[in-house]
């Protein structure tokens, strides 16, 4: 039975997400299109596309480029900071890759 493709993520207004998630020592993936963490042991955890502002992302922790691209479509937010988050190593724009193309290819014109 094929279900055809999935509909269009729809934005969850920041007031109703969870703040911070801080995931140490795991796998970040994709799965039924919400984020899945597998930690050291082998634990599933499923985290909710859209469902988080921000994922604090600690040392030992790999992201697969569909959390990625999943997190930049949905206004998720990862940082990669150092142990308990004591210091920012990088972090991506909040809703940057949500921007329409038609709104990229403004401002090219116009650079």
């Amino acid at each position: 039975m094929s279900s055809g493709p999935l509909p269009p993520l729809k934005s969850i207004p920041i007031k109703d997400r969870l703040s911070v998630v801080f995931i140490e020592r795991g796998e970040i993936d994709v799965l039924d299109g919400a984020f899945v963490v597998v930690d050291v042991t082998g634990i599933r955890t499923q985290v909710p596309a859209g469902g988080v502002a921000c994922i604090m992302l600690e040392p030992g922790t790999r992201v697969s480029h569909r959390a990625v691209a999943l997190a930049a479509r949905v206004g998720t937010l990862l940082v990669w900071v150092g142990k308990a988050g004591v210091r920012l190593y990088s972090a991506g724009q909040p809703g940057g890759a949500r921007s329409s193309s038609r709104n990229f290819s403004r401002c090219t014109r116009s650079a």
